[in-house]
């Protein structure tokens, strides 16, 4: 998908400032230009002005889906695969999820990304991704228990709105956006009767999955593709503003590192660079961990890849892992695949 949210699943541009003596493009060239050469501009009437304003914010409100067709929408492809939707209580929200099956062993878990988190530098009002891309990825998921999970306010319109944003902007993984998804987990393993999480997370969703992990003893893998492992690095890089009310699933490693896991990253990302994994890596002494690339940007080509990197990687994974087959000793490096 290309997902809406500017902080890890949409790109932003920086402010740049324009240069003494350059031209500036567009409309701002007449500000540049001198007194005697500038065309003169009739100024619109004040209320003209305004009128217009509003005619497009209309225009923009009528052409964007809202979230219960985004929700809809969902649903009516998830009947396709065998999903059914969820409605999770999970204190103090409720979550939004899509399950496939009844009951089995082994529950396999899809954490959405941030979605549309932040819109020109602020917090969205509803965090619901156009496309939400996790989805994508757990519809062609053989496993016969899937759990897809959505974020805080994703989907659930009573969860969106000023009093929620915080837990999808500087707060998007806070201790309680990390408690909510391990009760969700919780409430469905106890329906289905299972045993064992595998946890996949999709960008922002890849370190919820890393802190959803560190704070159970069922997680039996994880995977995560584009992950955002470290947040702090992550600000400090990229230039978006911390992440405040966040826990840094880096800080975290330690209490991963006995769970087999894969990271899968982007060589063309240029959101989250191969260099988050890199470092995520070698925090602790991993005793089964794995990166393996793929040529996608932060958005594109996972879909049609999945099927072939379920094949080669992820369901081996579990296999080992369900199995309590032995993993590397706690002293060897992480392994890369390139």
């Amino acid at each position: 998908m290309k997902a809406d949210n500017p902080g890890t699943d949409a790109p932003r541009r920086p402010l740049t400032a324009i240069a003494p003596g350059t031209e500036a493009p567009g409309y701002l060239s007449l500000l540049a230009a001198s007194p005697q050469t500038a065309p003169r501009l009739r100024p619109l009437p004040t209320i003209a002005v305004w009128l217009l304003a509003l005619a497009m914010a209309l225009a923009a409100v009528a052409c964007a889906p809202n979230t219960r067709q985004l929700w809809e929408k969902e649903v009516r492809r998830g009947w396709t695969g065998g999903f059914r939707p969820l409605d999770i209580s999970a204190p103090p929200f409720r979550l939004a999820g899509l399950l496939k099956g009844e009951s089995g062993a082994d529950l396999i878990v899809y954490l959405e990304g941030d979605g549309r988190a932040v819109v020109r530098g602020r917090p969205a009002n509803d965090p619901t991704p156009s496309l939400a891309q996790s989805f994508d990825l757990a519809l062609v998921d053989p496993a016969p228990l899937v759990l897809y999970l959505a974020r805080v306010g994703q989907f659930m319109p009573a969860y969106a709105g000023p009093r929620y944003e915080l837990y999808w902007s500087s707060g998007r993984l806070a201790p309680e956006v990390v408690q909510a998804a391990s009760l969700a987990i919780d409430d469905v393993k106890a329906k289905t009767g299972a045993q064992r999480v595998h946890l996949v997370g999709f960008s922002g969703g890849g370190g919820l999955a890393v802190l959803v992990a560190a704070r159970r003893a069922d997680v039996a893998s994880l995977v995560t593709v584009a992950g955002l492992l470290d947040i702090d690095w992550w600000v400090q890089n990229s230039g978006w503003q911390p992440l405040a009310a966040s826990l840094n699933p880096a800080a975290y490693a330690q209490n991963v590192a006995n769970v087999p896991q894969i990271h899968i990253y982007g060589t063309s990302d240029r959101i989250i660079t191969p260099t988050m994994s890199l470092r995520f890596s070698r925090m602790a002494q991993f005793s089964d961990l794995t990166r393996f690339s793929r040529d996608h940007d932060h958005y594109s080509g996972w879909t049609k890849s999945w099927p072939a990197l379920l094949n080669e990687l992820v369901i081996p994974l579990r296999q080992r892992s369900a199995a309590g087959s032995p993993v590397a000793p706690a002293e060897s490096p992480a392994k890369e695949a390139i």
